[in-house]
């Protein structure tokens, strides 16, 4: 969480830079004012406001290069914001695409556990479809064998049961077991 509070640190640093450039520029505004009214120099002379001319201008000049050393100070702090949030949102990407790369490959493992192929055809198995359909069959053949004894026996129903509740089972545990 460190990259956060040098976040905070860096954009209160910028914004401290702007203020500080502002205020500048307002004194320099002012000074600026000041140099250009037009005075008569007899009325100012004698008075408590009548400032040297070459501290004035070195006021200025110090204003000046205030400003551009701000200005040089606000441009390095925005390269480096660039710089460190154009890595940050960089790192993100390459994450998101591997997670989702990952993702994209166990949804196919997953898709294609249950099928098998036939040819060039995959096709799904159905376990408890399979069991049912084997199950008919023994049934229709014991018709067509004429083995009603078999048919109407309660232990033939009961295992009909029990392998169906077998094949749902295998089925669930197919289903809900991990990915490898």
């Amino acid at each position: 969480m460190s990259g956060g509070t040098v976040k905070e640190d860096v954009q209160g640093r910028v914004e401290s830079f702007d203020q500080s450039v502002r205020s500048l520029e307002k004194r320099l505004r002012a000074v600026e004012r000041r140099l250009s009214v037009e005075v008569k120099v007899e009325d100012v002379e004698g008075t408590v406001f009548e400032t040297p001319k070459t501290q004035a201008s070195g006021d200025f000049r110090q204003v000046v290069e205030d400003i551009g050393m701000l200005r040089s100070d606000i441009n390095e702090l925005r390269d480096l914001v660039e710089v460190s949030i154009r890595t940050d949102i960089d790192t993100i990407s390459e994450i998101l695409d591997s997670a989702i790369l990952e993702q994209n490959e166990r949804m196919a493992r997953i898709d294609d556990r249950n099928k098998i192929t036939i040819g060039s055809i995959k096709m799904p198995v159905e376990l408890s479809g399979i069991v049912g359909a084997a199950l008919l069959l023994l049934t229709g053949g014991l018709i067509y064998a004429d083995r009603w004894d078999i048919l109407r026996s309660p232990y033939f129903s009961l295992g009909l049961g029990i392998i169906l509740a077998m094949a749902v089972l295998v089925k669930f545990y197919m289903a809900n077991r991990s990915p490898t």
